[in-house]
């Protein structure tokens, strides 16, 4: 009888239980010298023989359901088990290390590569016919659609991460606001009426002293003295009209980036799911978007995030120790995805020190929003979060005040 009963009560909890496995495979990594490289990796976590199926993760194609299968085609497959093997790293860290009990009982994510469509609160997918999206990435909130896409047979669906496939653009056709040009052609053109202004000044003394002064010889409307009152300010003219055609020659003409090959995007994109908790996936903002990438350097370990692979990627990437001073249009949308707010945390890191910097930072999400802006909330949550961690917050707080004032803020 307790035979029986033993093997009753086996056969009842076997099938519920899942064993997790692993599987061997090619992916992109990151070298000891931060270079791309195609390796054998271990794949962990996964409940499927033959697919990207895993505890945490299900790596998709398109719109599709069904997980990747192994045996698919070999960019596909390589595509979808650096997504796979990077994913799992960044669920690592913060289920592990930062000890994240949102993360811990977080679902399976649902991950995308491939995918074109625009996202839509109201059916999960936008139309085919509306405009497809390639060479970036995407975190998609869970919903449960409309009423009407309901009744329609459409269901709720997960936390999911998409990644869109890689596409050549012609710079031409990019829409897109490049704060670094614009800050030097306001720099150049500072520069360049200053030139101009103080070639006035000298033509204009030479007239006045050959005017006042019988006994100057020397006639300011001559050739000579025109070279040199004005040579200078033609000599910048020349060279400031000369700036827009000469880096249009001279720069790529191409732009594509496989955010699925990239692993510190796609840390960045697990780093808005792991956030999420209080930093709601609505809009990009600087302070989000910041955030995000912090922890994606922290995973990668190193300020620069998607550097030299450009293999699948000519986007330039981001660089926490460039520096930079506070610009109002940094709060704007447009402007998101500068690495002022990744620099501006990479030093508060350093201020606190390297082993608290992580926890300081994971605390800082909860003084914060995704609405918050850089020289209001996250400068309060910065000073807020530091009295509660720091070891001495009173000299602490002042070194940040330090560092805000030297940035600008």
């Amino acid at each position: 009888m307790k035979t029986s009963t033993l093997l009753l009560l086996t056969s009842l909890v076997l099938p519920s239980l899942s064993f997790a496995s692993t599987h061997t495979t090619k992916a992109l990594v990151r070298t000891e010298r931060n270079q791309p490289e195609i390796q054998n990796v271990i794949l962990t976590d996964l409940i499927s023989s033959d697919s990207f199926d895993g505890e945490f993760f299900k790596v998709v194609q398109g719109k599709s359901e069904t997980a990747v299968r192994f045996d698919a085609s070999e960019e596909l497959v390589l595509r979808a088990a650096t997504t796979y093997y990077h994913l799992t790293r960044a669920h690592t860290y913060f289920a592990q290390k930062l000890n994240s009990e949102y993360v811990q009982k977080m679902g399976k994510i649902t991950v995308r590569i491939d995918h074109k469509n625009q996202f839509s609160e109201v059916g999960h997918f936008a139309n085919d016919a509306l405009e497809p999206q390639f060479n970036n990435a995407l975190t998609v909130p869970a919903g449960n659609g409309s009423n009407a896409y309901v009744r329609h047979g459409g269901k709720p669906w997960g936390l999911e991460i998409w990644f869109r496939p890689v596409k050549k653009i012609n710079i031409k056709e990019l829409r897109t606001n490049n704060l670094q040009a614009a800050e030097m052609n306001v720099l150049l053109e500072n520069f360049r009426n200053q030139v101009h202004m103080q070639s006035l000044q000298r033509f204009l003394t030479n007239v006045i002293v050959s005017w006042t002064d019988e006994t100057s010889t020397e006639n300011p409307f001559s050739q000579e003295s025109l070279i040199r009152a004005v040579g200078a300010s033609v000599i910048m003219e020349v060279g400031y009209r000369s700036v827009d055609p000469l880096n249009r020659a001279l720069s790529r003409h191409w732009y594509w980036l496989d955010t699925a090959m990239v692993p510190e995007i796609i840390y960045h994109e697990y780093a808005h799911a792991a956030l999420s908790d209080y930093l709601v996936l609505s809009h990009s903002t600087a302070v989000i978007e910041g955030m995000a990438d912090f922890f994606a350097g922290q995973i990668a370990n190193s300020p620069k995030l998607a550097d030299k692979i450009k293999k699948y990627n000519t986007y330039n990437g981001k660089n926490a120790k460039r520096k930079q001073d506070y610009m109002i249009q940094f709060e704007m949308t447009e402007f998101a995805n500068t690495d002022f707010v990744f620099g501006l945390l990479w030093e508060m890191k350093n201020i606190v020190g390297a082993e608290k910097g992580e926890a300081f930072m994971f605390e800082l999400r909860k003084k914060i929003t995704t609405n918050s802006s850089i020289r209001g909330q996250l400068v309060e949550g910065l000073l807020d979060t530091c009295e509660e961690v720091c070891a001495v917050p009173f000299n602490d707080r002042l070194r940040i005040l330090r560092a805000l004032d030297h940035k600008g803020i």
